[in-house]
């Protein structure tokens, strides 16, 4: 979820760019993303969110830490929470102490095991990942272009 670099903007219909702004040219990693068809997916930002969540008790203080809103971290917070049987996020509203918000065994659960199996695929693909970052060029183009998987970029052709 990182922004197009301040010096550039993204071309239209780009939301981020390859690479954050500052990393070396170097480096080529994995980002693993969970599709659950019609349920939503699970990537690094969610998962995050939630360990922010779990380590700052609100999702208000979360969504702050990332440079979001309180309204679009709260609906990323909804959408997990709906899209599965046990919730992974519990609230609890405001009061005399406050309100707040704690991840559930369920939520901890899932930040677990997404963690090892991000682990586990890095772990797996780093002869690869070093082979791609040898094979970089010295100069970065112009523009770190957006990440062009879709309906209509055959990455096998």
């Amino acid at each position: 979820m990182s922004p197009p670099a301040p010096d550039r903007p993204a071309p239209k219909g780009v939301t981020r760019l390859a690479r954050k702004p500052g990393r070396g040219h170097d480096e080529a990693r994995l980002t693993i993303r969970v599709d659950f068809g019609q349920h939503g997916a699970l990537g690094p930002g969610k998962i995050r969110l939630l360990e922010l969540i779990g380590a700052q008790g609100s999702i208000s203080a979360a969504g702050r830490a990332m440079g979001m809103s309180y309204r679009r971290a709260w609906l990323l917070v909804d959408s997990l929470n709906q899209a599965f049987r046990d919730p992974v996020v519990a609230t609890q509203h405001g009061g005399s102490g406050g309100g707040g918000a704690a991840l559930t065994p369920a939520g901890q659960a899932m930040v677990d095991r997404y963690r090892t199996m991000e682990a586990a695929v890095e772990g797996a693909a780093a002869a690869h990942l070093a082979a791609f970052a040898q094979s970089l060029s010295d100069r970065p183009p112009d523009f770190a272009g957006p990440d062009i998987d879709g309906p209509d970029i055959d990455d096998d052709a």
